[in-house]
């Protein structure tokens, strides 16, 4: 557990206060440049081998053989140090508290010039989290801009604790199809989150986001890191939709990164490539 002090130095009080006030935060920490390369060529390896996946979440590359969507992985231990950054994990925890549980990662690519737009909406709409308490690191793989469809948050958009009013709208022009009414938020309050590559963008649960598509020059790549305190109980039984596009909420692995499960009801199993049989030896 990190102490007042320990919790300053992850992010100062401004940024806490800020991140309560908003219901997001730029911290200061970035990744080092060694990390952010090999995170690119997982992701050049990621677009190589799925190309029917890309205009949809991506999910769990820190999962071998998750059996989501057929993703083909080579280095799920690749993606998994990532979400096992110690600073971040110190971010968090100054956020959040110090149980920490990963319950989900997924990637998002925006290919130049064609890549889709993310609907405004807020996440949780099918999280079987209970109590829904949640947030998301957002990490640029590359330089994430205004032209290539970064980030953009609602700030305060938090602050009343409702998923609000999603409608469905089938389409495939856009990456998401359950998007937020437009009676539930006013778009010229938005702010574009612009981050250079290694840098990440935290926000709640309850923050409306979305993006731009792609049309500028440069690839967007971004791998969300999704953390819940261990007092809530990720019900992997009361999972609804399972079958939607960045879906699989039942099957979700769940690791136990700091402290202790606090509610005593995660499963921890759930999810996890199971070890193979041994073999008799003919």
């Amino acid at each position: 557990m990190l102490s007042e002090e320990e919790k300053i130095s992850a992010l100062s009080k401004e940024q806490i206060e800020q991140y309560q006030r908003d219901g997001y935060i730029v911290p200061d920490y970035r990744l080092p440049p060694e990390k952010v390369e090999k995170l690119q060529k997982m992701m050049q390896q990621i677009v190589r081998d799925n190309p029917t996946l890309l205009n949809q979440p991506i999910i769990c590359p820190n999962v071998r053989n998750s059996g989501v969507q057929g993703l083909k992985v080579d280095d799920p231990e690749g993606w998994m140090d990532v979400a096992t950054d110690p600073q971040i994990l110190d971010i968090m925890e100054a956020l959040i508290g110090p149980d920490l549980i990963l319950w989900g990662s997924a990637l998002f690519y925006k290919a130049p010039h064609k890549g889709l737009p993310t609907p405004w909406h807020r996440d949780g709409r099918f999280f079987p989290i209970k109590p829904l308490e949640t947030s998301s690191v957002w990490i640029a793989i590359y330089d994430s801009v205004i032209e290539n469809g970064c980030l953009r948050v609602i700030p305060g958009s938090h602050l009343a604790r409702d998923l609000g009013v999603h409608v469905t709208t089938p389409t495939t022009t856009a990456i998401l199809q359950e998007v937020l009414s437009e009676t539930e938020y006013d778009e010229s309050q938005a702010v574009d989150i612009e981050l250079k590559a290694g840098q990440m963008v935290i926000f709640d649960v309850y923050t409306t986001h979305g993006a731009n598509g792609n049309s500028g020059t440069l690839e967007r790549g971004g791998f969300s890191l999704r953390f819940m305190p261990s007092t809530s109980h990720y019900d992997h039984a009361a999972a609804e939709r399972t079958d939607q596009p960045g879906g699989s909420w039942d099957t979700r692995p769940l690791f136990l990164l700091r402290g202790v499960d606090r509610c005593g009801k995660n499963d921890f199993t759930r999810g996890h490539p199971q070890p193979q049989a041994a073999t008799e030896p003919s």
